[in-house]
């Protein structure tokens, strides 16, 4: 309201954990809403939940999921019982293995299927960097177990009608420029839209590419190579955008070992 003062808390102020007790209250309350489609921006408040999906925090993770599940979107609620399980610390292999979403699968409505991969698709990137349960079977729940089983089960995806495209937007995400209208209206990108996004990280400049952590380029480069391995040809209508890519983080550790 007009008149009132707020204080702004930075960032290192409030701590890791504080921000997290607190995004973790606020996506409980919008958990408990009904009809959530009644609220001012709504829109804006599904993208943001869907945008959480892909956090490696369990917690996080199935708070957003709860939201996004209160939407009753049509294109996802029949595949709940399937997308839910992938959501705990154990079981991940079994829940890829149960939803078959191979071009021959019954199991998902060819109309559903474009809008529905946007929210397994971040769902499953969030699982690649949650950590182990700690159990003795922790070796099974290990990034790399789980990296391979993810693959897998996009390896069955087909990429000719597109549907290939939000994981490798969700890949290359980090390296699309800042100065991208990345704005969208919905959950569900437009094919051109993603493809100009996919497009738009090979244009990025040195001095953007110095900004981007360099844990972050290598766990890029580290999925690229599982990603050629397991999903090979499936990724071939984005050959150039993955080339100029990789050739501009190569003459970037050039020029910073000369």
């Amino acid at each position: 309201h007009r008149g009132e003062s707020y204080t702004e808390w930075p960032k290192e102020e409030l701590g890791r954990k504080s921000m997290q007790k607190k995004l973790e209250s606020f996506l409980r309350v919008f958990s408990a809403v009904k009809g959530p489609q009644q609220l001012f921006k709504h829109k804006v408040l599904l993208q943001i939940f869907v945008s959480f999906l892909a956090n490696p925090d369990a917690k996080l993770s199935n708070l957003a999921f709860a939201c996004v599940l209160r939407f009753k979107l049509p294109y996802f609620l029949p595949y709940v019982e399937y997308v839910q399980p992938m959501l705990r610390k154990e079981g991940l292999r079994e829940a890829l293995t149960k939803f078959d979403l191979s071009e021959d699968s019954e199991i998902v409505d060819k109309e559903h299927r474009l809008a529905l991969l946007p929210i397994v698709t971040r769902i499953l990137f969030g699982r690649f960097s949650a950590r182990g349960n700690g159990s003795k079977s922790g070796h099974r729940d290990s990034p790399a177990a789980r990296r391979a089983a993810i693959l897998s089960f996009f390896s069955g995806v087909g990429n000719d009608t597109g549907e290939l495209n939000y994981f490798i937007y969700m890949m290359v995400r980090a390296f699309i420029p800042r100065d991208v209208d990345m704005r969208v209206d919905s959950v569900q990108i437009e094919q051109e839209a993603l493809m100009r996004s996919i497009e738009a990280s090979e244009k990025i400049t040195p001095g953007e590419l110095a900004r981007i952590p360099v844990k972050r380029q290598e766990g890029f480069l580290n999925l690229f190579s599982d990603v050629i391995t397991q999903i090979g040809f499936g990724i071939k209508n984005c050959a150039g955008t993955f080339m100029n890519l990789l050739l501009a983080i190569c003459e970037q550790t050039e020029c910073a070992l000369v």
